[in-house]
């Protein structure tokens, strides 16, 4: 039988901490984790620029995490599992899905090292394994551990800050996209979306600006979202919504409330234009910019009524007045033959309608929603 071959220095084991310093660590483990919990609130900085620290109960359970990391690997001389380091790493998690900072997270790692390490040597203090020698071993797991942790929760960190980004990308566009089409069931779902990526819609309206990024006498491939860049770093009126819709294309949403709002616009533009020329350098970039006009009155409240009325708003419809004033009776009333009544029609004629209704509207009108949203529509209709 083939004899085994030896094995190498590196294969050794890691030197283990003293059995009687782990036996007294884990008999303070309750009242360490309390410590170093508090030590984070009360002297790790949090302001408006790093944001609110998480929860108590959550930072406890990640010193907890923290010290059953360092156990186990002390206790077993083994490099640390992947579910240990996910769980010490939740706090830089949470950090970045409530968009903020990752530094506070890691000097409360720090401080909760410290006062750790502290716990350590006031348990140790007096016993008789506690040789210098030993003293340095355990400054080293200390130390490496701190390492792992501040590494693992970095990685986190930026993994769950792309993530959230991402989510925020996509959510911003979908709102965007919703503003300029006609593909939404209510005014209700645009402020859902809106409030969602923490937004404000204008009640009154929006300039539309349409921006390309000139380089020579062709466009910029990438002009999209270096214009994009550029317009982030300018001063916008609040609610301002820009969006590359193409590598090339950058699309600006202005909140406007009068004509004098134009002027407004143009300004940006203008900051723009400067704005490229000086990064551009020799380059001999521009701006190529369209404006659309200010529409005045509640557009979204017109585009909403236009969206849920359909063919309905088309003059040309045959018998358009007589279908709008029964669909009001009939939601008004609930029954046809209440609603006849109201018109001073026969029941077949309200009837006839009604099934005209419904193909004109696509939809059956005894669906709560549907009589809601219709309902809406029509008082609204009155309003613009």
């Amino acid at each position: 039988m083939e004899k085994l071959a030896p094995r190498s220095k590196s294969a050794r084991a890691a030197p283990r901490l003293p059995q009687g310093l782990i036996d007294e660590l884990e008999r303070r483990h309750a009242g360490m984790a309390r410590h170093m919990a508090r030590a984070v609130v009360t002297l790790v900085r949090w302001d408006t620029s790093t944001g609110i620290p998480p929860q108590r109960d959550a930072i406890v359970r990640a010193c907890e995490a923290g010290l059953d990391l360092f156990l186990a690997t002390a206790r077993e001389a083994r490099p640390a599992t992947q579910e240990e380091l996910r769980r010490v790493a939740q706090l830089g998690i949470l950090q970045a899905r409530s968009s903020q900072s990752v530094e506070p997270i890691l000097a409360a790692y720090r401080m909760a090292a410290r006062v750790a390490w502290d716990e350590i040597l006031r348990a140790w203090r007096g016993h008789a394994e506690a040789t210098p020698e030993a003293i340095m071993l355990v400054a080293n797991y200390v130390f490496a551990a701190l390492d792992q942790v501040a590494a693992e929760v970095t990685k986190t960190y930026l993994h769950a800050r792309e993530q959230h980004l991402q989510r925020g990308t996509r959510a911003h566009a979908r709102l965007f996209h919703s503003l300029i089409s006609d593909n939404f069931d209510s005014e209700l779902e645009l402020q859902r979306q809106a409030l969602a990526i923490n937004t404000s819609l204008s009640q009154s309206g929006y300039v539309a600006v349409v921006c390309k990024l000139v380089l020579g006498n062709r466009d910029g491939e990438r002009g999209g979202q270096a214009l994009a860049e550029v317009a982030e770093s300018l001063e916008t009126r609040r609610g301002t919504l820009l969006l590359a819709t193409d590598p090339s294309t950058l699309a600006v949403l202005w909140p406007a409330e009068s004509l004098s709002d134009v002027d407004s616009v143009r300004h940006f533009v203008a900051e723009l234009q400067v704005q490229v020329e000086q990064r551009a350098g020799q380059l001999g970039a521009h701006v190529r910019a369209g404006l659309g006009g200010y529409h005045p009155g509640p557009l979204l409240a017109e585009r909403f009524v236009t969206h849920s009325l359909g063919r309905l708003m088309d003059p040309k419809v045959r018998n358009r007045e007589q279908l709008l004033e029964t669909l009001e009776a009939y939601l008004a009333k609930g029954s046809v033959k209440e609603a006849a009544a109201a018109l001073g029609l026969h029941r077949h004629t309200v009837l006839y309608r009604l099934e005209k209704l419904k193909e004109l509207l696509g939809g059956d009108l005894d669906v709560p929603a549907t009589r809601l949203r219709l309902q809406l529509a029509l008082d609204l209709r009155k309003l613009l």
